[in-house]
């Protein structure tokens, strides 16, 4: 089997997706999968460009040319994303033929560019969907719900989703979003397969196996640490509202460590309200991922109202392999929410309650028994269904079956080719 996996990032960046699909693509080759990976030459951040081409733990690594902007600016985002749907088509396009090309959805739409030189070169086309366009962007009030540009983004989501082999979502949540968008005829495509971590790297550390908090001055403080990226999918105003409740407490810190676009607003409301017991640090390199992770008394994962289905946030699954409890701040019908609740590994809080949130953290700082016991769970929870042979498993799976299904859209068109040939003869 030969696979394409088409991304904007991958490594050595250390964005989510980019993290996610180097496992994934490392288990694939271990398996015996022929892997090339199709990325920017950028960084998510900015900041430097990556070489044309290399060669990572047996994957094949082919950089399309694109700008390297970043994420700092909305035109550079577009500048960096208009040019790497010109690159990667061109680089597409010039690889051995494969028989498969997966395509995430980032930069939104990139999966049209798969589709059409996956069309072109009889190859199987599959869309893994981290994010669902343009939905999100109108949840989060970028584009109005009517309008034009949203009515043609909207259409050309679908036809990816429509004429894509096998499309994999997820979350369960996320897969009832998909549904709608292809009718009960295409639900049988749909493949729910979550996100990950590695659970041999992110393993439960006692105190004295990690340094972290020493080494960067936290001291016996309660710490409660958001990990990642700091983008508009989040809340970060509840949580903001309960450290301000909370700044006389010496005792408890709240820690951001990463980066992202909301940066500049999250320090200017501590600066506003002088809150000393609010820090940051910057992304931490992933061999680090296991000792910071388990440097935090209770872990928050956020998620802005209205997204749920829309966008899973991969951080819970590290978090679950770190036997963190969890504090998550948002949307209560997200799969991530019921997968707390259901499992007894934290706690979750409606969007706006600052004042439950703070009182929360004061409980547990001033006993920590519930939250080790939520650990414990959260890690037994991930063993059993997020660590990463699961998924690399589930994906086999998948592409299994797009391999051979009963009869695909390439197939489909195949047939009428040759009919349409039979005729004219």
């Amino acid at each position: 089997m030969r696979i394409i996996i088409l991304n904007q990032f991958f490594y050595p960046d250390h964005s989510a997706t980019s993290q996610l699909m180097t496992d994934l693509a490392e288990s694939l080759v271990e398996k015996g999968i022929t892997v090339t990976a199709i990325a920017g030459r950028g960084r998510y951040d900015g900041g430097g460009k990556l070489a044309a081409r290399e060669d990572y733990r047996g994957v094949r690594i082919e950089r399309a040319w694109a700008t390297g902007f970043g994420k700092r600016t909305v035109a550079g985002r577009l500048a960096d994303y208009l040019s790497f749907y010109i690159g990667a088509t061109w680089t597409l396009l010039r690889q051995p033929r494969h028989d498969i090309v997966m395509a995430l959805t980032t930069p939104p739409l990139i999966g049209l560019v798969a589709l059409l030189v996956a069309r072109l070169r009889r190859m199987r086309m599959v869309t893994l969907v981290q994010d669902v366009y343009p939905d999100i962007a109108v949840a989060l009030g970028a584009l109005k719900a009517k309008g034009l540009l949203t009515r043609m983004l909207d259409r050309l989501n679908r036809l990816v989703l429509r004429k894509a082999d096998r499309v994999i979502v997820l979350s369960e949540c996320m897969r009832r979003r998909i549904v709608d968008k292809l009718g009960p005829q295409g639900e049988a495509r749909v493949d729910v397969i979550h996100n990950w971590a590695d659970g041999a790297r992110i393993q439960p550390l006692g105190e004295e196996e990690n340094s972290f908090r020493a080494d960067h001055n936290l001291g016996a403080a309660f710490t409660v640490m958001f990990s990642g990226n700091w983008g508009r999918v989040n809340d970060f105003q509840t949580v903001l509202e309960a450290a301000k409740l909370l700044r006389e407490r010496r005792d408890i810190l709240f820690l951001f460590v990463g980066n992202g676009g909301r940066a500049g607003e999250l320090q200017s409301f501590c600066r506003h309200h002088r809150l000393d017991n609010v820090r940051t640090l910057p992304y931490q390199p992933r061999e680090m991922l296991r000792f910071s992770l388990a440097a935090a008394d209770v872990s928050l994962i956020t998620l802005a109202p209205g997204l749920a289905g829309l966008s899973v946030p991969s951080k819970t699954y590290g978090i679950m392999a770190a036997a963190r409890p969890i504090l998550f701040v948002g949307d209560l019908s997200s799969e991530i929410a019921s997968i707390i609740k259901e499992g007894g590994c934290g706690t979750v809080i409606s969007s706006g309650e600052g004042e439950r949130l703070a009182r929360l953290i004061e409980e547990w700082s001033q006993d920590k028994t519930p939250l080790a016991q939520a650990g414990r769970r959260a890690r037994m929870i991930f063993e059993k269904s997020f660590d990463r042979p699961h998924a690399v498993k589930a994906y086999i799976r998948s592409f299994e079956k797009c391999l051979s299904p009963s009869i695909s859209p390439v197939q489909q068109y195949e047939r009428v080719s040759i009919a349409t040939r039979g005729k004219r003869i």
